[in-house]
């Protein structure tokens, strides 16, 4: 039998890509009329993602900008409050066509 064969390792864009997969799958759950829903996410860079959600409440897409790296539970429980999305002091102008205001929590 010959020397095992190991698959390479990811490079950067895959494991980015299936890091904001499981950040995304951590999303799913029953919806609830009152809370934010994430209708997209895009990788925005080496290790940035926009997530897009939707408020209910005020008729709003917001780009939630965040480090995929630094993802952790309450940086995505968070996103969906719909007390820290309406804050206008995070909200920055957006010339993204999919978003109306960009939250950036790239520091958080």
């Amino acid at each position: 039998m010959g020397p095992a064969v190991n698959p390479p390792e990811p490079d950067g864009e895959q494991a980015a890509t299936g890091r904001l997969l499981a950040i995304v799958r951590s999303f799913v759950t029953t919806h609830v009329p009152w809370k934010p829903l994430l209708i997209g996410a895009v990788l925005t860079g080496d290790d940035r993602m926009r997530l897009y959600l939707r408020s209910p409440e005020r008729d709003r897409t917001y780009g939630v900008d965040a480090l995929i790296s630094h993802t952790a539970p309450g940086l995505l429980g968070a996103v969906v409050s719909p007390a820290f999305l309406a804050n206008e002091h995070l909200h920055q102008p957006s010339d993204d066509p999919h978003c109306d205001v960009i939250v950036d929590l790239t520091d958080y």
